[in-house]
């Protein structure tokens, strides 16, 4: 969806995209989006919270539904 989406922005870029929200914050797409970054090399690295991969993957039921809540 995300490469249909920059590929539709870049092609028309007077083009609106409605309920992108919506879409964001659906709980398929916050796992995809988790399973994707914590898979990445860089995911070994804490963020700036001080949050590693062990310590995310080890509560991420609940951290994906606190960041849905928060969009």
């Amino acid at each position: 969806m995300q490469r249909k989406l920059a590929k539709w922005s870049t092609e028309n870029t007077e083009r609106k995209f409605d309920r992108l929200l919506r879409l964001i914050a659906d709980s398929a797409w916050l796992a995809e989006a988790a399973r994707i970054t914590l898979a990445s090399s860089g995911a070994r690295t804490p963020g700036v919270d001080g949050v590693d991969k062990a310590m995310m993957t080890g509560n991420l039921h609940q951290e994906l539904a606190t960041m849905r809540a928060a969009l």
